[in-house]
């Protein structure tokens, strides 16, 4: 009898365990970002409370196999509401993905780097997400809705071909207020906001930003062959092309000479785009 009792209180104690620590982290399915969705929400009609912190290991940990060596592993975790956010990478690709480096069999993430919130009122962050080596930093994007925190991963279908050196981008300030994630999506900090760059097809930009117009509007690249722009709230797309002897001031000078020494803004139908100085 003495032996059922203590099992009994040993399983209770256990459940109590176990509790105790799952109440403290919950675990989030992320799903691809869509810009129609209200980032500006108020939870209740309240401010959500996201807590960040920096943690270090006591114990060393073996790194980086035969060639590895221990360390005090460090991470930083993010709390929404008193429990730690952690996510599952697991994202199916989209019907129209032809190629795709989406995580299938990987372990939920919670070591937030680089986080950035994008609303006044500080309801949605961007974070970036260190993957396996074959996928590279990912960046999500968490917002505490009226129906609960939502996670989404910042990442559009794309067709790579060749080497992967345009698969993963960064997370760029272009001005005051704006930010740019992997040439495929602007946000506005002030409104909360979010807009999609077009494509010039299935892939991402393989450029670099070059200029930001005066209005804040239109977003200037400089690929191989062309000067590509984006006017992002409408979508509308212009293209100069480059000739060598601007390829040659690209390679030889990047400062803000380029491409101001070869183009200046007009308006075209009420939107900026940078043209050819004759």
């Amino acid at each position: 009898m003495a032996n059922i009792h203590f099992r009994n209180k040993l399983i209770v104690c256990l459940s109590l365990i176990i509790f105790s620590s799952c109440k403290h982290e919950k675990v989030y399915q992320a799903t691809l970002f869509d810009v129609k969705v209200n980032l500006n929400e108020l939870p209740n009609g309240e401010k959500p409370i996201f807590l960040q912190r920096h943690l270090k290991s006591k114990k060393q940990k073996w790194v980086g196999g035969i060639f590895g060596s221990n360390q005090f592993l460090e991470w930083n975790e993010v709390l929404y509401n008193s429990a730690v956010i952690r996510i599952n990478p697991q994202v199916a690709p989209p019907y129209d993905s032809e190629f795709s480096d989406y995580p299938s069999q990987e372990r939920s993430q919670y070591n937030f780097d680089d986080v950035t919130y994008i609303n006044p009122v500080k309801t949605s962050f961007i974070a970036r997400i260190s993957g396996p080596n074959s996928i590279g930093n990912r960046f999500y994007l968490f917002s505490a809705q009226k129906s609960g925190l939502k996670v989404y991963s910042i990442d559009r279908p794309t067709v790579i071909e060749g080497d992967r050196q345009w698969e993963n981008r960064d997370m760029l300030k272009i001005g005051p207020n704006l930010l740019m994630v992997d040439n495929d999506y602007v946000f506005n900090q002030k409104t909360g906001k979010a807009y999609e760059i077009t494509r010039p097809g299935k892939d991402r930009i393989r450029g670099e930003f070059a200029a930001l117009s005066p209005d804040g509007q239109t977003i200037a690249f400089t690929t191989s062959q062309q000067l590509y722009q984006c006017h992002y709230p409408s979508g509308k797309v212009y293209v100069e092309p480059i000739d060598d002897q601007q390829l040659s001031k690209i390679v030889n000078n990047k400062t803000k000479e380029w491409p101001y020494n070869y183009f200046s803004w007009i308006t075209v139908n009420g939107k900026m785009f940078l043209h050819p100085i004759i």
